[in-house]
């Protein structure tokens, strides 16, 4: 089993149930209306809660979904879940939707509440960063397992991880043995609607020479995710990254063969450098704030 940890504290709110409906807002992540004949209530990401109408509210929790889609027959999920809490004595509130449940827990249980269920077998992983179809998880959290390709538990896709990775997460290794200085960023792409590793994309250090002086990215989907549009939104989402840490210029390097790729980092601004060799170098400057959305 897997939960999921979403990143945006999430409020509870009772409304006015004489009142109309509040409008959802067109790009919200979690949105849980509930009509009773005596109660309005609603879930919602805490900051696109609605300021009119509110009799009462509830802020400060944290909201887990369970990964995947749920058959109406599978029974016991809920229960192993709020069980493992319950002797720990941590309340949870439960939304449920057509595909899955989402366990809600106080803010200042969450983490209480993810150490209890990763001692009994339930993984737990916490994005760092969501685009609309992405998780991305900090490469770190399964090192070595992708390092020495252990699948066993794993919530993987078959072909995940691609060697690359596995090369990477052994670099990575050894990087952490030989020095104390933090590794560049890496992370795991992760689905949202299934919770399942699909690549990666990160920071690979500073680029410098003659032509160009820049943050290098790298980033690889595995064959079964491909030619979806998920390398153009996982670039868009580095990028964003970059941006909220005052990175100014990125570069990449592609193959001259690998058009997907070229064709995503130019969906996303990059622009091809001449006569660069054998691989085709490719350069953005970030602006300071991201107009629109990025073309998929």
């Amino acid at each position: 089993m897997l939960l999921i940890r979403q990143p945006r504290t999430h409020s509870v709110l009772k409304l006015d149930s004489e009142g109309p409906n509040p409008v959802i807002p067109a790009d919200t992540d979690f949105w849980s209306i509930t009509k009773t004949y005596d109660e309005l209530s609603l879930v919602c990401v805490t900051g696109e809660a609605p300021k009119v109408g509110v009799m009462e509210r509830s802020d400060n929790w944290c909201a887990f979904q369970v990964a995947g889609t749920m058959e109406f027959t599978l029974t016991g999920v809920v229960a192993q879940i709020s069980q493992v809490l319950a002797d720990a004595h941590l309340g949870i509130f439960v939304v449920s939707t057509f595909d899955t449940d989402f366990i809600l827990v106080a803010s200042h249980d969450a983490d209480a509440a993810v150490d209890k269920w990763r001692e009994v077998g339930i993984e737990v992983v916490e994005p760092l960063h969501q685009t609309t179809r992405l998780d991305f998880i900090d490469f770190n959290y399964e090192l070595e397992d992708i390092a020495h390709n252990n699948r066993q538990g794993k919530t993987w896709v078959d072909d995940y991880p691609t060697k690359g990775d596995t090369m990477i997460a052994n670099l990575s290794l050894t990087a952490q043995l030989d020095s104390s200085q933090e590794v560049p960023m890496l992370f795991a792409l992760r689905s949202r609607s299934t919770g399942l590793a699909i690549g990666s994309i990160g920071f690979r250090g500073e680029h410098i020479d003659a032509a160009i002086h820049a943050r290098e990215i790298g980033y690889e989907l595995v064959e079964s995710q491909r030619l979806k549009g998920l390398g153009t939104e996982a670039i868009a989402g580095l990028i964003e990254i970059a941006r909220t840490r005052g990175v100014k210029h990125l570069c990449a390097k592609t193959d001259p063969l690998n058009i997907p790729s070229q064709k995503a980092l130019a969906r996303n601004g990059f622009v091809e450098l001449p006569g660069t060799g054998a691989e085709i170098m490719w350069e953005f400057s970030i602006p300071d704030k991201l107009v629109g959305q990025l073309a998929e």
